[in-house]
């Protein structure tokens, strides 16, 4: 799957929902280049409706080829505005406008205005497709710069790049007009974007939830805090409270990032950061874990948010649970992704993660540290169960109904924890199946060779394999440690029984091995 463009810099984003006042309409009847270069006048008023989707829908020879359509005067979809008493509003035409702000900013994603407006936390894969854009536009239509110097020069340059160089100053993108209220302009959103290329299910759901305290947690976290604040509108205190709970956030489920093919067990506990499939694990991870009760809490129950408490208490909650899973504070269980939420082929499954969120975010809300206790002295039998069945799990996965598979894997998680605890065999796996509930007999095609040369498929699977045998294991409880996110340096004599710290009595353990259980 191609890999999209980033350009969601490029237009800032401003409340919608403005109180109505007495303006003369005084409207543009185009829309030139010159619009959006720096010190623009109309540029500085222009604003993305917050509620519109995050610009990041194109791939890089989308972005080339509109650029190309544009300077060759092809047919380009008129923009649709909407003019508030201090904006204007783009209802259609966001991406458009975006990428050739990119063009003649030479900002697709990594430039100054990026790096600005996500205060320097750009991804690894949104640099790379920013490069890869960057050189594929300059190849086939060269830089703004370029051609904006060939300008009035008729016999510098060859024949079509100066057409188009004549093109910057004289052809400018049509314009239609949204006349009435803030209502109208919104239904008119949603009803352009019903058309064409529609609103992805997880877009609209956090578009039409905007302001519950769920959308906003998940939007914070996702981008560590940073890019366009959705809680802008909120209290100083709040919003610091807000940014950095979500920045801690980002850290312990998103880094470090994971560039396919997989060559190191170093995997980030929430998966990609694609917006679209990092917002649907956000939202189901937030309604789990920052739930005031075991309950989930989903977005479309809860009620808006107008002031940020709701949004500081579902990230507080949220950061109790993952430091339990992840991290260095002194209750964390120090889990390996790699063996609990990715396949034997190294792709990360969102259900897994989130069953085992919804198994630890109950012991947590419920105070129940037994649980911890019987977990630490299981975990051994746990995850040797889960690498020796990974694909099985996956099979399991795909005959369940989609909104039964968080309940399945919390299921299947405590079902694993009581057996180990109890018991040291493993358990047959028709004994497992039928405790979680799975009917009939699962037929599995899977690595079937194709060819003589090994896939890509097969190198992560011999990988991981290989990898994991050599892999690194708490002394205490035998259980697998990813010790660049999680670990605890432990005396192996005692200190009140004399121990010295040096490094002949020192091991290194999970945190609550060390802290919580072995006390």
């Amino acid at each position: 799957m191609a890999k999209k463009v980033t350009l969601d810099a490029m237009i800032q984003r401003a409340d919608f929902a403005v109180a109505d006042e007495n303006f003369e309409l005084e409207l543009i009847r185009d829309f030139p280049l010159a619009n959006l270069a720096p010190g623009s006048h109309i540029l500085r008023m222009l604003r993305k409706p917050d509620f519109q989707r995050e610009t990041n829908q194109w791939t890089p020879d989308q972005l080339s080829t509109f650029i190309a359509s544009f300077l060759d005067n092809e047919v380009i979809p008129s923009l649709i505005l909407w003019k508030s008493p201090t904006y204007i509003f783009v209802i259609d035409g966001g991406h458009r406008l975006s990428a050739l702000r990119a063009w003649v900013e030479d900002d697709y994603g990594d430039g100054a205005i990026s790096y600005e407006f996500y205060k320097g936390e750009i991804s690894a894969e949104q640099r790379a497709v920013a490069r890869r854009t960057r050189a594929l536009v300059e190849k086939e239509v060269g830089r703004y710069t370029s051609l904006a110097g060939l300008v009035g020069q008729p016999n510098v340059g060859e024949e079509r790049s100066k057409i188009r160089a004549g093109r910057l100053a004289t052809r400018p993108l049509n314009l239609q007009w949204v006349q009435g209220s803030a209502e109208t302009a919104e239904t008119s959103f949603f009803k352009i974007n019903s058309q064409g290329t529609p609103l992805d299910d997880i877009e609209e759901l956090l578009i039409r939830h905007r302001r519950k305290p769920t959308a906003i947690a998940a939007r914070a976290v996702l981008r560590a805090g940073t890019g366009h604040q959705y809680w802008s509108g909120f209290e100083e205190k709040v919003r610091s409270k807000i940014e950095s709970a979500a920045e801690e956030l980002y850290k312990l489920l998103f880094q470090p990032e994971a560039v396919p093919p997989i060559r190191t067990l170093e995997v980030p506990f929430g998966g990609s950061v694609s917006p679209v499939d990092a917002h649907a694990l956000l939202i189901d991870y937030l309604s789990i874990t920052g739930s005031p009760s075991s309950t989930p809490d989903p977005i479309d129950a809860q009620t808006e948010d107008l002031v940020g408490n709701k949004v500081v208490d579902i990230l507080r909650r949220a950061k109790d649970v993952t430091s339990r899973i992840t991290g260095n504070s002194a209750g964390s269980l120090g889990v390996h992704p790699a063996v609990y939420f990715y396949n034997e082929k190294g792709r990360y499954n969102r259900f897994l993660f989130l069953g085992f969120a919804t198994v630890i975010s109950a012991a947590v809300k419920n105070s129940n540290g037994e649980f911890f206790k019987r977990f630490t002295e299981a975990r051994s039998g746990v995850e040797a169960f889960l690498i020796e069945n990974k694909n099985t799990l996956g099979l399991i996965l795909q005959n369940t109904n989609k909104n039964q598979r968080i309940v399945r894997m919390q299921k299947l998680f405590n079902f694993l924890v009581q057996y180990y605890y109890l018991n040291k065999g493993i358990p047959a796996l028709n004994i497992v199946m039928e405790h979680i509930q799975v009917r009939g007999r699962m037929l599995d095609l899977g690595d079937q060779a194709q060819g003589a040369s090994f896939s890509d498929e097969v190198k992560v699977q011999v990988f991981i394999s290989e990898s994991l045998k050599s892999a690194l294991k708490c002394p205490i409880c035998s259980g697998y440690m990813m010790p660049t996110k999680s670990v605890s340096f432990d005396h192996k004599r005692r200190k009140r029984e004399g121990g010295m710290g040096n490094s002949a009595n020192a091991q290194m353990t999970h945190p609550y091995c060390n802290t919580g259980y072995k006390s």
